[in-house]
């Protein structure tokens, strides 16, 4: 992965600059686009080599643990299916492992960060958002090659099913 296979993206409504990579990375969820993220103020400089090796080991990672990002995100969905956030957001309730991936919005996303400001300048990341959590999505942090916690949490599965520690 070198940075001119990443492309410079329009800032829009965004307050920073990234750079969105030319492949998609395919799992049993769907595609994963791969964005390299400035955040700090004022840091409009290209990617580095930092973000180019973190970024990697995140594309690495979808492509042979797929299935387990399909199984966090199942089993959130199965932790909404035990109160009424399903119903409130029209998501239909009884989808399987197999059909999840149907109530989960397109614009799925493997993320490095900069912020050259803070005392740990990188991190990378897991973007998620089911259609029943749309307002907070599921952030997966991604550290020393696994996924350690969910929106900022630890967690696991148990018996299948999304919970927070």
């Amino acid at each position: 992965m070198t940075a001119s296979e990443f492309k410079k993206q329009p800032r829009g409504p965004y307050l920073f600059d990234y750079w969105r990579w030319h492949k998609s990375v395919p799992t049993p969820l769907g595609d994963f686009s791969v964005e390299l993220q400035m955040l700090g103020d004022d840091d409009t400089n290209p990617p580095d080599e930092e973000m180019l090796r973190r970024a990697s080991e995140l594309v690495r990672y979808a492509e042979t643990h797929g299935g387990y990002i399909l199984d966090i995100v199942f089993g959130y969905y199965l932790l909404a299916g035990e109160s009424d956030w399903l119903d409130m957001a029209d998501v239909p309730r009884g989808l399987t492992r197999e059909t999840v991936s149907s109530q989960v919005r397109e614009d799925r996303t493997l993320v490095v960060s900069r912020h050259l400001d803070w005392d740990e300048p990188y991190d990378s990341g897991i973007h998620v958002v089911p259609l029943w959590d749309e307002e907070h999505a599921l952030s997966l942090d991604f550290r020393d090659g696994q996924i350690v916690s969910a929106n900022g949490d630890p967690f696991r599965l148990e018996e299948g099913v999304f919970r927070c520690q």
